[in-house]
């Protein structure tokens, strides 16, 4: 024979009241502000580092960001290269940041 777990009822103490109570802050508010900072992400990088595609980037992290491929696509524009202005020496990249002799 197999032995039965018997349940305790499923209804709430007689003094649970069922509200928040435990004072500061919400864990969701702070999860939803992390949330969306790391959703803007790509245009405030974009923003900072004074990129020319500053408004296309935010234009796809916006509209597109919530799909994932879109804040991929948005974050890779961020840190793609972007040819120096007219008038302006390119330098050539060296990884590691080695100067060759």
């Amino acid at each position: 024979m197999v032995p039965v777990l018997l349940l305790q009822s499923l209804e709430p103490p007689a003094d649970f009241t069922g509200a928040y109570t435990g004072g500061g802050v919400p864990k969701g508010f702070v999860m939803v502000i992390a949330c969306f900072g790391v959703y803007i992400l790509p245009s405030m990088l974009a923003w900072r580092r004074g990129s020319s595609r500053k408004w296309k980037i935010t234009a796809i992290n916006l509209l597109l960001g919530w799909t994932v491929i879109g804040w991929i696509v948005s974050m890779v524009l961020t840190y793609a290269y972007e040819p120096p202005p007219a008038g302006e020496a390119d330098e050539e990249h060296v990884p590691g940041g080695a100067r060759p002799r």
